[in-house]
């Protein structure tokens, strides 16, 4: 039989326990540099007022601070909305896919390539984007709040049945990951309802233990056991009970 020394058992283990020690170790480096525009401030019928524009504002806020943007952000996330990027409709918004063709096509623009763009979650996307897994992971999510990248969260609303646990999609939003501490992630959320000046919300994640994830888009029914449910600290929409993050998208330029 072959004993091990304290010193070895402890190396035995750091692969299953450093991924809970760098979770619970943070990460609030960048939460006031990173802007925080609320969508409500683009302005023009022809933008609808901005009411579906959460998408176009949430990759401005992480773009405005990665690059030297030459212009103000109302301009910026309305050039990202625009048909040569997101194409984000005026009554329903941006799809997963758009948002994703739009970053790489507009850090090519900016930066002249990156290094990644990637997807976790269940929602339709390019392949060349996908990273296989139908459940976003807060370690890989948190992962990408670095000086040179960048992650937004797709947030779903749902409408909770409790006696059957079936969470029903009604809606979704578009948010920035700006930093996090222990299982609390930090964002900076675009809609009006989280207010009109810059700030930090801190909101308070768990993991759900089952039931169905059910709506009319494609990719569900689906089990929600693991999806990441974000708790005190989000501003939910009136018609929401509860909001889960359906899919993340990190990016490094």
């Amino acid at each position: 039989m072959i004993k091990t020394s304290g010193k070895m058992k402890l190396l035995l283990l750091l692969p299953a326990i450093l991924p809970s020690l760098l979770m619970a170790a943070g990460n609030t480096a960048y939460i006031n540099e990173i802007p925080d525009f609320t969508q409500s401030r683009i302005t023009g019928w022809q933008y609808g007022h901005g009411s579906e524009y959460c998408a176009p504002v949430a990759v401005s806020n992480s773009l405005m601070w990665l690059t030297n943007f030459g212009s103000e952000q109302a301009g910026l996330a309305k050039l990202l909305a625009s048909g040569r990027y997101m194409n984000t409709d005026i009554w329903k918004g941006t799809t997963t896919s758009d948002l994703l063709r739009g970053v790489d096509a507009i850090a090519r623009d900016l930066f002249g390539g990156y290094k990644s763009l990637e997807y976790q979650g269940w929602k339709k996307h390019p392949v060349q984007f996908s990273t296989g897994t139908k459940v976003p992971d807060i370690h890989w999510i948190t992962d990408g709040i670095s000086r040179d990248s960048a992650v937004w969260l797709n947030v779903g609303w749902y409408q909770y049945d409790r006696v059957n646990d079936i969470y029903h999609r009604v809606g979704g939003h578009w948010v920035t990951l700006v930093g996090y501490d222990a299982s609390i992630l930090i964002i900076h959320d675009p809609a009006p309802r989280a207010g009109q000046s810059f700030a930090n919300e801190y909101v308070y994640t768990s993991r759900i233990g089952g039931g169905i994830l059910t709506g009319s888009l494609s990719g569900l029914p689906r089990p929600a056991r693991g999806y990441l449910l974000l708790g005190k600290g989000m501003h939910l929409k009136r018609i929401a009970d509860v909001a889960i993050v359906d899919g993340a998208v990190r990016f490094r330029r």
